[in-house]
C-alpha cells in the first residue's frame, strides 16, 4: 500500500514544482478566505498546471455543503476535499470525489467519538489552542502515542507540526498511512520556501521507505 506524502497550503506555481519534483503525491488547496493560506481561482489554477497531472489535488474546507464541494472538484479537478469542522457525516455519500475528514483534536477520546467516518480517510491534527482559531496550520503536535493508537485502528494521515526536522521521527513513532505539513514549512504565514518543501518530502518518503523495509516479511525482503 502506498504511503501519502501531503503538502497543504500551496499557493503558487513554485512551491508546488518543488513539492512535485520531491516526490508528493498530494497537494492541499485551502478554499477558506480567512486562511492566510487561501487560494483564489487564478492562484489554484497555476498550481493545477504546475503539477500537469503529477500529484493529486486536495480542496481544504471548513463545514462546506456539497455542492460548493462538488463545484470545486469540478472547476479545479480536484481528487478529494478535506472537510474540517462540524460536517455531516452524510457528506461522504453526496459529494462526487472522495472525501478526508480531518480531526483538530486535543485529546485521544476526541479522535473515537468525534467525526468517525468509515468510508473516509482520516486527517488527525491538534486543535488550535483559541476556539475560535481555524482548524490547520498551528504548528502544534500531537502526543505521538494516542496518534499511533489511532493509527492501528484507522487509516490516518498524520498532521500537526511536522517539519523536514520531525517528520522522520513521527512516521516511524505513529506508522500512518500518510503525513501532511503546511506552517513547519513556511518563511511567513501562508509563505512555503522552496527548499524546506523539498526536504519535507524528501525525508518523509525516506522515512516510509525505511518503515516498510523494517515491516516487510523475510520473504519481501530477499531473506527467505
Amino acid at each position: 500500500m502506498a504511503m501519502i506524502v501531503k503538502v497543504c497550503g500551496v499557493r503558487t506555481a513554485e512551491v508546488a514544482e518543488a513539492a512535485v519534483e520531491a516526490g508528493a503525491d498530494l497537494l492541499g488547496l485551502v478554499f477558506v478566505e480567512r486562511s492566510p493560506r487561501h487560494v483564489d481561482d487564478r492562484a489554484a489554477d497555476a498550481v493545477r498546471e504546475a503539477v500537469a497531472g503529477r500529484a493529486d489535488l486536495v480542496g481544504v474546507l471548513v463545514e462546506p455543503p456539497a455542492a460548493l464541494c462538488d463545484h470545486l472538484a469540478r472547476r479545479h479537478r480536484l481528487a478529494a476535499v478535506q472537510v474540517h469542522g462540524a460536517v455531516d457525516p452524510r457528506l461522504v455519500t453526496q459529494v462526487a470525489v472522495p472525501v478526508v475528514r480531518a480531526l483538530n483534536v486535543s485529546s485521544a477520546a476526541e479522535a473515537y467519538t468525534d467525526g468517525w467516518w468509515p468510508a473516509s480517510l482520516l486527517l488527525l491534527d491538534a486543535a488550535p489552542e483559541d476556539a475560535g482559531a481555524l482548524p490547520g496550520g498551528t504548528g502544534r503536535r500531537l502526543p505521538q502515542e494516542w496518534a499511533a493508537e489511532v493509527a492501528r485502528h484507522r487509516p490516518t494521515i498524520l498532521a500537526g507540526g511536522l517539519d523536514p526536522a520531525s517528520v522522520a521521527d513521527a512516521i516511524a513513532a505513529v506508522r500512518p498511512r500518510g503525513v501532511d505539513a503546511s506552517s513547519g514549512l513556511e518563511s511567513a504565514p501562508g509563505v512555503k520556501d522552496p527548499a524546506l518543501v523539498r526536504a519535507y518530502v524528501r525525508t518523509a518518503r525516506a522515512a516510509f521507505d525505511l518503515l516498510h523495509t523494517h515491516t516487510a516479511p523475510a520473504v519481501a525482503r530477499g531473506r527467505g
